[in-house]
């Protein structure tokens, strides 16, 4: 595969990745403002959270459109199949799935977490 397509597609992936991890440290953020029921704190950083998210889609969509530009089908493909977790070729295919992978773990923490999070301001809001 074009090394400068695999380049673009990792640098937007690496980008992915440090909003990721924006909306991580947010969510742990928002954790401890739950913890200590400081409403003014949850609302600052469920605003704040909203920033590295919207830049997240736009990073998404930044990648998908240059999955369709790219000319030759079997490109396209062999990126398409990259992304969707495909087995690396070369070291720069290798890079990509080891960030594609990270990405994972690091959105994987955050559902997690924000299903916690979901739980107890839910059940907060039962009581009374």
């Amino acid at each position: 595969m074009n090394q400068e397509l695999l380049m673009n597609a990792l640098v937007q992936v690496k980008r992915m990745g440090n909003l990721l991890d924006e909306v991580m440290d947010c969510t742990q953020q928002l954790a401890e403002a739950i913890d200590r029921n400081d409403q003014v704190s949850v609302n600052l950083v469920i605003g704040m959270r909203a920033d590295p998210i919207n830049k997240l889609q736009l990073a998404d969509q930044a990648l998908r459109e240059q999955r369709d530009s790219i000319a030759d089908p079997e490109e396209r493909e062999h990126l398409v199949s990259l992304l969707n977790g495909g087995r690396p070729q070369d070291t720069f295919e290798e890079m990509l799935a080891e960030r594609l992978a990270a990405n994972k773990r690091i959105l994987e923490r955050i559902c997690a977490l924000d299903k916690v999070l979901n739980q107890k301001i839910s059940g907060s809001k039962k009581v009374g």
